[in-house]
């Protein structure tokens, strides 16, 4: 069964907590955005790529530079392949709760920590 109104399923996924990550999607950060609907993103082994924003986020979340989102990278080889630069699909933002969260659980990457000595002295310095 397919749904319907899909933006308040959009704005109703935004709202959940609990974010579990299916088969072949991982957890990414916004590099820059290159216009229109195409973000590059970096993973968690630091290689940088390029994702498509679908149209179905426009005007509903917006994103920026450092944000974290969920992209469903299954066929990211195949893409690369075929002379496509485009690697992966957005399937979610996250908010900045949700990311909250996930720095808690195994889910999270240690590339992504925030604790760095170079950040805790920054803090010092006011």
């Amino acid at each position: 069964m397919a749904m319907k109104a899909g933006r308040k399923n959009l704005q109703r996924a935004t709202k959940e907590q609990d974010v579990t990550l299916q088969d072949g999607e991982s957890i990414v950060q916004v590099v820059s955005l290159r216009g229109s609907n195409l973000v590059e993103v970096t993973d968690a082994k630091g290689q940088n790529s390029l994702a498509l924003f679908p149209a179905k986020f426009q005007k509903t979340m917006w994103i920026k530079r450092g944000n974290f989102i969920i992209v469903d990278d299954s066929a990211k080889e195949k893409a690369l392949e075929s002379g496509s630069k485009v690697a992966c699909i957005v399937s979610r933002v996250l908010s900045y709760d949700q990311v909250r969260v996930l720095q808690k659980s195994p889910q999270w990457y240690v590339l992504f920590s925030p604790i760095t000595p170079a950040l805790t002295n920054l803090g010092q310095c006011f």
